[in-house]
């Protein structure tokens, strides 16, 4: 953003997202201060109807701080049949209608209210900023010149109704309004860039110009005027007249960061690179730029198809970061960014580690740290990094699978039961998170040999999630290698393969649950398409496939798959009796 886009934001966009109510006497009055008088209730009414509505107003300000804004509303609403000229309820029914969005309805309420009461401020400045949300820029100016009239010595409300003017498209009546205040304050910042805005809007170029021009002349040794000076230049492709005006706040102030990086983007856009990142180095080691504005160039510099830096330079820009903004963890995990997109892990993990020590409360980074750990296949740093993340994020489900993973490997099936105990917990019902979880936790149960207690556990994982495929596939060939309910096992292969057809591993799985039932022709059938979807070249389903064949009778040709996959670096011990004694030796869990 360019400082002109920046000062326009100010005095422009400050407005339109409601800020009016910060100015120092528009100050809204808490509802727990307001007090229900003889004033408050605007119509006679008798003593009793009198109490009750005081009862109801005071009820409907509660309810109104509890955001129960339907009861309020309703309590309001008597009011209102009370007394149906009560302002002030309907400047807070009008309050609950901006809080739930409908500024169509607080509109009619607020306008009713000001018309009974035209002397309160804040039931005018709500109405601007209803005005304002329903684009009605002319009213919301006229409300303004009102409280103007109401507090005259405010003087950001002249600005502010100019300002909306300027956004109805009435140019000449915010410029009345601009040149009065010039004759009374002088040359200032605000009335030069809003009459400036207005100028560039009717395409009065000189007039523009003169104003910024006016404001240099006024304060010379203010270098943000040179900046819009520089920045419209730059906008009507006038690049000698822009270098001069950015050269100028380099001598007025050397270390603005910002102007820096504004001649960087000048430079970039004239293709000469190495002028561009001489700048861009001094931008970075300001100390006083904010790192949001750094890293914004940074990412403009390294966007994919229009990368403008080299890796050395990338890598020397963010080490510049790390250095000038040494408490802070978001440049080195740019660092981090950098490495993972070089595919450099171990690089990555190690600047990780860095960044967590800074910033051990960033839920974001210790993920990261795991899914690199599982990139990896750093099982025991898994273990250990997903123990550490769970002392501050004991309620992260994520951590649990990712932990769960590791012990699963580490074959650490105990403590991964211990572990999902307490994942199970704070999966917080989500079929999802609980079916993967499910699917450890039977795998652990299975891997301990406590082969019921894995199969009911699969059977609940199948019922969450019928499309946890990879469960549903470890299930039935688990049931075929026991040998039981291989109809359950038949049906639910069946299932992964239809929805999975050129899956190498689910294709054995369904070849070998017909190999168990003794339909050899099957079992051959899906184990050479299997083989022929296989990209990994797995030995295990070569010496499936000799199985098979074996029993087909076959003997020859399995053993010539079992020599295979023995050359293939299948190190089973089964298959080497196999090949020694020339005979299927069966593998039965026990």
């Amino acid at each position: 953003m360019t400082r002109r886009e920046r000062l326009i934001c100010i005095l422009l966009i400050t407005i339109s997202s409601g800020a009016v109510f910060s100015c120092k006497v528009a100050k809204t009055v808490p509802a727990s201060v307001v007090t229900v008088s003889k004033d408050t209730v605007e119509t006679k009414l008798s003593e009793d109807a009198h109490k009750e509505f005081e009862y109801l107003y005071i009820e409907g300000l509660k309810q109104k701080s509890l955001e129960n804004f339907d009861d309020a509303i309703k309590i309001f609403s008597r009011c209102l049949e009370l007394d149906p000229r009560s302002s002030a309820t309907l400047y807070e029914m009008a309050n609950i209608h901006v809080a739930k969005g409908d500024f169509q309805s607080s509109m009619f309420m607020l306008e009713k209210a000001v018309s009974m009461n035209p002397d309160n401020q804040y039931y005018r400045l709500l109405l601007v900023k209803v005005y304002q949300q329903n684009k009605l820029y002319e009213k919301a100016a006229l409300e303004y010149e009102a409280i103007s009239k109401l507090v005259p010595d405010n003087p950001d409300y002249p600005f502010y109704q100019a300002a909306l003017l300027t956004m109805a498209g009435k140019n000449d009546q915010a410029l009345a309004i601009y040149n009065q205040f010039e004759q009374k304050m002088g040359i200032t910042e605000p009335i030069a860039v809003g009459k400036q805005q207005i100028y560039i809007q009717q395409g009065n170029k000189p007039a523009a110009y003169a104003e910024i021009e006016k404001l240099i002349k006024a304060n010379p040794t203010v270098s943000k005027y040179y900046g819009l000076l520089a920045d419209m230049y730059l906008t009507d492709k006038n690049r000698e007249k822009a270098l001069e005006n950015y050269n100028k706040i380099i001598e007025i102030d050397p270390n603005d960061g910002f102007v820096h990086l504004s001649i960087a983007s000048f430079y970039l856009e004239a293709n000469d690179s190495v002028k561009a990142y001489d700048h861009i180095k001094l931008a970075f080691r300001n100390s006083s730029l904010e790192l949001e504005t750094k890293a914004q160039m940074y990412m403009l510099l390294i966007q994919p198809g229009t990368i403008k830096i080299s890796d050395e330079q990338q890598l020397e820009l963010l080490h510049i970061l790390i250095e000038t903004h040494i408490d802070d963890d978001r440049p080195r995990a740019l660092l981090v960014d950098y490495y993972l997109n070089k595919k450099q892990l171990e690089e990555a993990r190690k600047q990780l580690r860095l960044v967590i020590d800074i910033k051990k409360d960033n839920y974001l980074y210790w993920e990261r740290l795991l899914l690199i750990n599982n990139d990896l296949l750093d099982w025991k740093s898994m273990n250990d990094d997903s123990k550490k993340a769970l002392a501050y994020f004991p309620e992260q489900p994520l951590i649990y699978i990712l932990k769960s993973v590791g012990l699963l490997q580490e074959k650490k099936y105990n403590e991964l039961l211990t572990v999902l105990d307490s994942g199970i917990v704070h999966a917080k019902k989500d079929p999802k998170i609980l079916s993967q979880l499910y699917t450890y936790q039977a795998e652990a149960f299975y891997n301990l040999k406590r082969f019921n207690e894995a199969f009911d556990v699969f059977d609940k994982v199948v019922a969450l999630d019928p499309e946890n495929y990879m469960a549903m596939n470890n299930y039935a060939y688990y049931l075929s290698l026991k040998g039981e309910r291989l109809s359950v096992a038949e049906q639910l292969s069946a299932k992964v393969i239809q929805a999975n057809p050129d899956n190498a591993t689910y294709l054995d799985t369904y070849a070998w649950v017909f190999f168990v039932k003794k339909d050899y022709s099957l079992a051959k059938f899906y184990m050479e398409t299997a083989i022929s979807k296989d990209t990994d070249s797995s030995a295990v389903l070569v010496e499936h496939y000799g199985d098979i064949l074996f029993h087909l009778n076959e003997k020859e040709n399995a053993m010539a798959q079992w020599k295979k996959s023995l050359k293939m670096g299948n190190d089973s011990k089964i298959l080497k009796q196999k090949i020694a004694e020339k005979r299927y030796i069966e593998t039965k869990e026990n």
